[in-house]
């Protein structure tokens, strides 16, 4: 049996509160993390840290008294809006914070049931996935309307590949399934799962990007993006080859195509709009405004592209 060096769990806010839905952390502040559940009082709720768990700001999404926030999902695109998915009054509900969890607006609309799971688009805030009981559903314009995108009941769990605009996966009590333009068609990808509740998905590197699924009773299965899931569009991250800045000084290393000339490299900012032209070497970012950009290559391979992100501090 391996061992943590004896480390134990402690308490690190002694208020009792039902934060037994979901949790997340910033992926640019380790300090920031967000935990959903239900208040004293049955209301569906959030805690936000900003101290890495050492005091919590706790928030009321809604009034009923059997209510409870399920899913949380931070926008890639902008790194300040998160939606929060569960239930409330009886039916599915969705909210909308972008100020990092402080204020939060119940959307205008929401899928009928109980969200268990959200995924936003990372180069769109406003197209988000939810699973549910329902289905899968998908909203284009940051919750006012939700589509059914699949019929498929007792879905748990739903992620966009990280960095891509176009891949995605769910799963549930049927297995699982995967779409390739961004949810709006899914295909089944169960095979091999046998007959399992997948509860959990996540996506993550291992020797180029991978699916695992959480399920019951029959441990975690893991799934090669490049046997099967993935799509001649999809967005490839790459793990080599990441720009990094040094100083003012964007790094960014580039691949030539075929005939020895260098893909179009250009920076974009967390809204998707263009924030300067790259090339490959050094780039002198200093004029940049801090906060999260976005690196978006050309490939040598046709209908590919690959995006990377970068933080510029002061």
């Amino acid at each position: 049996m391996s061992s943590d060096g004896g480390a134990v769990w402690i308490q690190i806010d002694s208020l009792w509160y039902n934060d037994g839905g979901c949790v997340i952390g910033h992926p640019d502040s380790a300090s920031v993390v967000i935990s959903g559940g239900q208040t004293p009082a049955g209301n569906a709720g959030v805690s936000v840290s900003r101290n890495a768990g050492a005091t919590w700001t706790r928030t009321s999404l809604s009034t009923g008294s059997a209510d409870f926030c399920h899913a949380l999902a931070l926008a890639p695109a902008q790194s300040r809006t998160v939606y929060a998915g569960g239930l409330a009054g009886g039916t599915g509900a969705v909210y909308r914070s972008t100020d990092l969890g402080a204020t939060w607006t119940r959307t205008a609309g929401s899928p009928p049931d109980t969200v268990f799971g959200l995924a936003v688009n990372p180069a769109d805030a406003g197209l988000v996935l939810a699973a549910t009981h329902d289905g899968l559903f998908r909203t284009t314009n940051a919750g006012a309307n939700w589509t059914q995108v699949c019929a498929r009941t007792g879905f748990r769990s739903v992620r966009f590949l990280p960095g891509s605009g176009e891949l995605a996966a769910a799963g549930g009590d049927s297995g699982a399934v995967r779409s390739a333009d961004a949810g709006v068609t899914w295909a089944d990808i169960s095979a091999g799962l046998g007959d399992v509740r997948v509860t959990c998905l996540e996506f993550v590197q291992r020797d180029g990007d991978a699916l695992i699924a959480g399920t019951r009773g029959a441990s975690c299965w893991l799934r090669d993006v490049s046997t099967g899931v993935e799509d001649a569009r999809r967005v490839v991250r790459a793990s080599t080859r990441a720009p990094t800045i040094v100083r003012g000084v964007l790094r960014i290393g580039s691949q030539p195509t075929a005939d020895g000339s260098r893909p179009g490299i250009e920076l974009l900012d967390a809204g998707g709009r263009h924030a300067m032209k790259l090339k490959p070497g050094e780039n002198d970012v200093r004029r940049l405004a801090p906060g999260v950009y976005f690196v978006r290559e050309a490939q040598a391979q046709a209908q590919t592209q690959a995006i990377r992100k970068v933080v510029v501090t002061e």
